[in-house]
């Protein structure tokens, strides 16, 4: 990753416990100030069979923005690098996600609807398999090239089908496109096989953004490069300090964005980042900060001037068998692993307070289990002696009466180095013997991709809570997020069934029957699900921490009050 001279106006200087953050004052707001008001947000339009997609849902305050300031944020983690076709962590997609624009997005305002970002309408045929997206004309590069819909193209090609030396970590998703084609410069059409629910979704997905082809083409790749069409252009990275982005003083509608920039601090330690928050160098502690329960509780009580928000989002902290190697291949000692997992007693002690993980889908959402099904699933009941007496048995007819030994392989990010010591507590109960391996996120990363591990913890999260997501990325056979390789036949075949039903009540039933079967072969022991906080100040206008702390961070309709 290139390292870059830290710009003169801010410099980071952590130390003791203390985060001292020295900005530039914001210049004053140039001729922006009179600009004719802005232009609503891009319209969606879905002409039959599907109804009209929402418009851009209303800012919540009725204020008159301001232009001007740059907004600072900090994030727990750093980018492993820029090709965000290619990863999946938040440490990319936060920081980089203002420079980009996608085909379509979650509002920002309600991120339950899908609205446009790069195309302004859509229709979708009568059979659901044609989608024909009309694309804004005038959007540039930020190297000042004009956007056709052939660079939109180039793209979704380099996710659904990756060239040698490319991962794409989402390509599984789009098995239901067929082909992509461009009948003019502002029109693109997508072809599928089979109807699928779920496809805007996928589109709108953060990491799937439009880079500038003529980079990738020269570079190979867009790793230490960041080149889109988005409301801010990079600025300036410091490696593991600060990554910063500027204006746009071209973005394509009109009189966007507000901010003349934003910097985002990576701060690696909790109390830190809390400190840079509660001394006012930063304007706010997003969703991605990780901020515990016990913290926001105390922040409540500390700076009840501060708005703050809490969601449960699509993530996990879990442990993953490789299943490509013995004994994890065994599905009776997977099952061990799970049954002796105390999902309550895990809630309380991984990040101090999230939720006990029961389940494959997001507690309480709408594609979870039938809690009284649920709770009577193996691993789950109470009290635990049934669940522990079954695990030892397992083991000895798997051939481990004495119980076995194994390398966890982790990472040393909090929430990962929390579930790795807590797994080790619970696994000791049935006879086995965990050593833990620490090593950096970026190592981590790594040996995940590579398969270099027997067991290794895993803090994955989706951007949505739906099931070609949450379901397809961690457990398709040959998904590149599929950590621990497992393949099951059946699944697969649920999931294609499920992922062309639009019925959502048989939707619903073909996802319920894909759990079950996770909930018998065990690819993943998942310990609890995530509860994050966001926590700002209230200068900091328009911006509504989403269900995921991996949508909306593009902070094109922020603004600063002061």
């Amino acid at each position: 990753m290139r390292r870059q001279i830290l710009l003169s106006g801010a410099s980071c200087l952590t130390s003791l416990g203390l985060f001292i953050i020295s900005c530039a004052q914001p210049a004053p707001p140039t001729s922006l100030s009179k600009t004719t008001p802005p232009a609503k947000a891009p319209v969606a339009e879905t002409l039959a069979p599907r109804p009209v997609a929402p418009t851009s849902t209303p800012r919540p305050t009725a204020e008159q923005p301001k232009y001007g300031g740059t907004l600072l944020l900090v994030n727990k983690t750093e980018p492993y690098h820029f090709d965000l076709h290619q990863e999946s962590a938040v440490g990319v997609v936060f920081p980089l996600a203002p420079a980009y624009n996608l085909v379509v997005q979650n509002d920002p305002m309600d991120d339950t609807k899908i609205i446009g970002d790069l195309a302004k309408t859509w229709e979708v045929s009568a059979d659901g398999l044609t989608y024909t997206f009309h694309i804004n004309e005038g959007v540039k590069f930020h190297d000042g090239t004009l956007l056709t819909s052939k660079d939109i193209k180039y793209n979704l090609d380099r996710i659904v089908s990756p060239p040698k030396g490319t991962v794409s970590l989402r390509k599984e998703l789009f098995r239901a496109l067929e082909r992509i084609e461009t009948t003019d410069p502002a029109t693109l059409k997508a072809t599928l096989k089979y109807p699928q629910a779920s496809f805007l979704q996928l589109l709108a997905l953060p990491y799937n953004v439009v880079f500038a082809p003529s980079v990738i083409e020269k570079k190979g790749d867009m790793k230490k490069d960041v080149m889109g069409t988005g409301p801010f252009k990079f600025s300036n990275y410091v490696d593991r300090v600060s990554f910063s982005v500027k204006r746009n003083p071209d973005y394509f509608i009109n009189g966007r964005p507000y901010l003349d920039g934003i910097t985002v601090y990576m701060v690696f330690d909790d109390r830190t980042r809390m400190a840079a928050w509660q001394t006012k160098r930063v304007h706010a502690l997003p969703l991605s900060a990780d901020m515990t329960p016990a913290a926001a509780t105390e922040l409540k009580r500390s700076e009840p001037g501060s708005v703050m928000y809490e969601r449960a989002v699509p993530g996990v902290a879990s442990i993953v068998p490789n299943t490509r190697a013995k004994p994890w291949d065994d599905v009776r000692v997977r099952q061990a692993l799970n049954l002796a997992m105390d999902r309550e007693l895990g809630g309380k002690v991984i990040r101090g307070g999230y939720f006990p993980g029961y389940g494959y889908t997001t507690p309480g959402g709408k594609w979870s289990l039938p809690e009284k099904e649920l709770m009577a699933m193996p691993g789950y009941r109470k009290p635990k002696d049934q669940d522990i007496a079954e695990a030892r048995r397992l083991l000895a007819e798997a051939g481990y009466p004495e119980g076995l030994r194994f390398k966890l392989s982790s990472s040393r990010q909090p929430h990962h180095a929390e579930t790795a010591e807590f797994s080790k507590d619970q696994l000791a109960r049935i006879g086995i013997t965990v050593d833990i391996q620490f090593v950096d996120q970026a190592v981590n990363r790594q040996v995940l991709l590579e398969g270099k591990f027997e067991v290794t913890v895993s803090g994955d999260a989706s951007a949505v809570d739906d099931p070609d997501i949450l379901l397809g990325e961690g457990f398709l056979t040959g998904s590149p997020k599929n950590w621990g390789f497992w393949s099951n036949s059946k699944f697969d075949a649920l999931y294609e069934e499920q992922t062309k039903t639009m019925d959502t009540q048989k939707r619903l039933e073909l996802v319920w029957e894909m759990q079950r079967l996770l909930h018998r072969e065990g690819p993943r022991i998942i310990i609890a699900w995530a509860k994050r906080f966001a926590v700002m100040w209230p200068e900091v206008r328009d911006w509504l921490p989403a269900r995921s702390h991996f949508l909306n961070n593009k902070f094109q309709d922020v603004w600063l009050a002061k």
